[in-house]
């Protein structure tokens, strides 16, 4: 049921910011005009739709402008007092942040909601790793190198995430996407434009990734080899140890998930094909055969280094990419309407509303090379 204060276009979802709306501007974050109590869809002659149309259907994210500085951010809410963002907050401690290793999104401010049992955790603003599309084996590289690099330090501090997947991978995308993206349709610029342009990732020097949402992960003081916990995960059904009755590793849950994202990566990129042993070794059904994070980087960095330069920066096609879109992104400078629900079933044979298969866990029956260099 909507709230009468609202008009009858804004969600069950959205209602939360909405009312929050008036608090969020004293703290000095502006959110979208279709979140203000005034809002009202107009009336049109044509059926043009417009960015405030636009739906959020995340009610515990949202984004926003931080008023002083113009800068765009996320909110979440979450409990006060949660482990989360006890994790999240030591994590991004001074300490901590200073590891160049800490791939933790940085935490910008904390602050309560009155009269809930909300807090806000306002991060920075990033977009989905994956997209766009990577330009090279480089740009895998990096992305790679950093997310191994991220585990390895939380493994360090006993912290296990348990939920690594790619919707909880961001990258910084102020270089890449240098118009910006919409929040709720992230493959536009504005949400209504159907001509989404970026720059190579390799063009435009470091770009940063992160991990986000620890709402999952776990300290534990036990370290890394004798932690245990039960449990299944209702998204990772390949992850073969997980059970309500025996007791699993969670720092090796980790190692299978991230490897599980690079197979889906090397699935859907035939010229990757080269690096699939890495995902092979930390996603082997034995956890205690799984490779460690800094085994697989270094597995990682070895493979590359046999790769010669102009292979690692030539250019590289997802499964995806039609000779439309290729010549769209040569004249272009980018894609038209390059829906994800669409590039989720070409790549992975996975639609939004059916989970997972397993196929992209091992190479391509055609069309792809034996050592990945085509």
């Amino acid at each position: 049921m909507n709230h009468p204060q609202y008009h009858p276009a804004i969600s069950g979802a959205e209602i939360f910011w909405a009312e929050q709306q008036p608090f969020l501007a004293k703290k000095g974050y502006h959110l979208r005009p279709r979140f203000s109590a005034h809002w009202r869809r107009k009336i049109r002659i044509l059926p043009t739709e417009r960015e405030d149309d636009i739906p959020s259907y995340q009610g515990f994210v949202l984004d926003a402008t931080r008023i002083r500085d113009k800068k765009k951010v996320v909110l979440k809410r979450v409990e006060t007092g949660d482990e989360e963002l006890v994790l999240h907050s030591y994590l991004d401690s001074p300490a901590l942040r200073s590891d160049p290793r800490n791939r933790t999104i940085p935490i910008l401010e904390v602050f309560r909601l009155p009269e809930t049992q909300w807090s806000i955790l306002v991060t920075p603003y990033c977009r989905e790793f994956d997209y766009p599309p990577f330009h090279c084996r480089q740009e895998f590289i990096d992305a790679m190198s950093q997310y191994l690099e991220g585990l390895e330090f939380m493994h360090e501090h006993n912290i296990a995430h348990i939920d690594i997947a790619p919707q909880n991978m961001l990258m910084d995308e102020s270089q890449v996407v240098p118009k910006g993206s919409h929040f709720s349709r992230p493959r536009t610029q504005d949400g209504i434009s159907e001509l989404f342009c970026w720059n190579d990732r390799c063009s435009v020097g470091h770009v940063d990734y992160f991990y986000i949402d620890f709402g999952l992960s776990e300290y534990f003081p036990e370290g890394t080899t004798d932690a245990r916990r039960i449990g299944r995960l209702r998204t990772f059904p390949e992850i073969p140890e997980l059970s309500w009755e025996v007791p699993y590793n969670p720092f090796l849950v980790d190692v299978f998930q991230l490897g599980l994202t690079m197979h889906k990566l090397i699935y859907g990129y035939p010229s990757l094909e080269i690096f699939r042993p890495v995902a092979d070794a930390m996603t082997a059904r034995n956890p205690s055969e799984r490779a460690k994070p800094g085994q697989s980087l270094a597995h990682l960095r070895a493979i590359a280094a046999t790769i010669p330069p102009q292979e690692l920066s030539s250019q590289i096609w997802d499964l995806a990419a039609t000779e439309k879109h290729k010549r769209e992104r040569a004249t272009l400078g980018g894609y038209r309407q390059d829906y994800r629900y669409i590039r989720d079933e070409v790549l992975y044979d996975i639609a939004v509303t059916r989970p997972p298969k397993t196929a992209y866990m091992r190479p391509k029956a055609t069309g792809s090379s034996v050592n990945g260099l085509n």
